[in-house]
């Protein structure tokens, strides 16, 4: 009786710690396609078990402290009243911050269904992670300048790094969507994409404030050497490198009409005609913010009106090539006390019920296949001007990656469809970055109904693009 006794714990202990294991770090089944064979590596692949529960419990401790949010304001604060030790002060707040908040996305990969885990563009997302954790969480306090340009070496290997990141995830979900429910798909996606902005947030506004540190230094060699991320630079007419991660500051003043103007004058490269781009409201507005993501926002609303009004009214351009027969695109800009908002009016024949229900659930993109082309995705204004993304297919996620965006410091985003005639996309962007970062795993449109946004009305002004 001991014996079959002794057998059976013997079994339970056996099949409790594969669980554990194959849930807590899952190996490679094949190789995601189009990644460099050298990215592809498992971290650790052939750990044993030991080593298994020793670097969970590594992880326990930090999913087990809290993040700090931080508000825009206070990035804002470091950015104009730089000094050595805020600098400093700075590193090692991000330098704490970082894997703390990827031990969180750690901890909910290791919650997914088992037959997900072992998807392998879900395992090569996995793995970089753990490789980031690892490496972020050695880095001992930073004390000197020279401490402090060698942590800017790692930020910018782990940016590099993590640019497969988006096009992997959602590959595969869509892969193997059907064994998550859609809520918990949404949920998952959310939590995940925001904690990437958030991470890269920290570390590119520190990359920015050590290189306009060290121009004020004039020490310009250190200054070209944290710049040089180069899977996000951007080269103008002298080959000169703009508008890179570190190449100014992360946050900047934003006009509403510059920013509209400037994503409106990307489409019109993009197509042979478009339609006539009309501006009305306070247009003249004035905000400070990301400039990469409110550009982003603005991008693929108007991308979505620029599309579906060509393509509902192409029998009408067909015998011409005038953007004249396409009815106009308005955007209408107003603002408050605490609140810049736009809305980006189509008549592109709206968006049929069936997709409407869906639009912002990544569970329900199947369109997300036309990623398996790419490589890597930043999600970010600049590689929109890439050969690769100008006449490219829609590739199905920048419409919810820009809600996650608006959402990121406070704002909303709202799409109001009529069928047959067209379309109105809503976004709010507060003024004044008062707010915490939104690190909340839920959307706020969750729990609750969609906020109505009111514009005023005024006589629209066509912009030249």
């Amino acid at each position: 009786m001991s014996s079959l006794t002794t057998t059976t714990t013997t079994k339970k202990r056996l099949f409790a710690t594969v669980t554990t294991c194959r849930r807590r770090h899952y190996s490679f089944v094949h190789h995601a396609p189009l990644i460099d064979q050298q990215q592809q590596q498992p971290y650790c692949a052939n750990v044993d078990v030991d080593d298994h529960f020793y670097r969970n419990k590594i992880l326990d401790e930090y999913v087990q402290q809290r993040t700090t949010p931080i508000t825009l304001r206070q990035l804002l604060f470091y950015e104009r009243h730089m000094n050595t030790e805020r600098l400093l002060i700075s590193a090692n707040y991000v330098r704490k911050e970082l894997p703390i908040r990827i031990s969180h996305r750690i901890r909910e990969f290791q919650k997914l269904p088992f037959i997900v885990g072992t998807n392998p563009h879900i395992q090569q997302v996995y793995d970089l992670y753990w490789r980031a954790f690892e490496r972020l969480r050695k880095v001992p306090p930073i004390k000197t300048l020279a401490d402090n340009d060698a942590y800017c070496k790692t930020l910018v290997e782990s940016l590099e790094q993590h640019l497969v990141v988006i096009p992997r995830l959602a590959l595969g979900i869509s892969e193997c969507g059907e064994h998550m429910g859609s809520d918990r798909i949404d949920r998952f996606m959310q939590a995940t994409l925001r904690s990437r902005i958030s991470r890269r947030v920290l570390a590119e506004q520190h990359l920015a404030l050590s290189q306009q540190y060290h121009h004020r230094q004039h020490d310009h060699h250190a200054a070209r050497t944290i710049s040089s991320i180069r899977s996000h630079q951007v080269m103008d007419d002298n080959n000169n490198v703009v508008g890179g991660s570190a190449a100014a500051a992360v946050f900047s003043s934003c006009s509403a009409r510059d920013t509209v103007a400037q994503c409106a004058s990307l489409l019109a490269q993009k197509y042979s005609f478009s339609p006539t781009l009309e501006l009305d409201g306070d247009e003249h507005v004035v905000f400070t913010y990301h400039s990469d993501h409110i550009k982003y926002i603005i991008y693929q609303l108007l991308s979505n009106a620029f599309r579906h009004t060509i393509q509902a009214h192409q029998h009408t351009s067909s015998s011409s090539s005038s953007s004249s027969l396409l009815p106009p695109i308005r955007v209408t800009i107003c603002s408050n006390e605490n609140d810049v908002l736009f809305r980006i009016s189509d008549q592109g024949g709206g968006i049929p019920s069936d997709v409407y229900r869906h639009i912002w659930s990544y569970g329900h993109l199947p369109r997300f296949n036309t990623l398996r082309t790419l490589p890597q995705l930043a999600a970010r204004i600049a590689e929109l001007k890439n050969d690769q993304f100008i006449g490219a297919p829609p590739l199905g996620i920048g419409l919810p990656m820009s809600r996650v965006y608006a959402e990121y410091w406070g704002g909303d985003m709202n799409v109001v469809s009529m069928p047959g005639w067209g379309t109105d996309a809503y976004v709010r962007i507060p003024r004044f970055g008062t707010q915490n970062e939104n690190l909340d795993i839920c959307s706020p449109y969750d729990n609750e109904d969609q906020r109505p946004i009111h514009l005023p009305h005024s006589p629209p002004r066509r912009l030249v693009v």
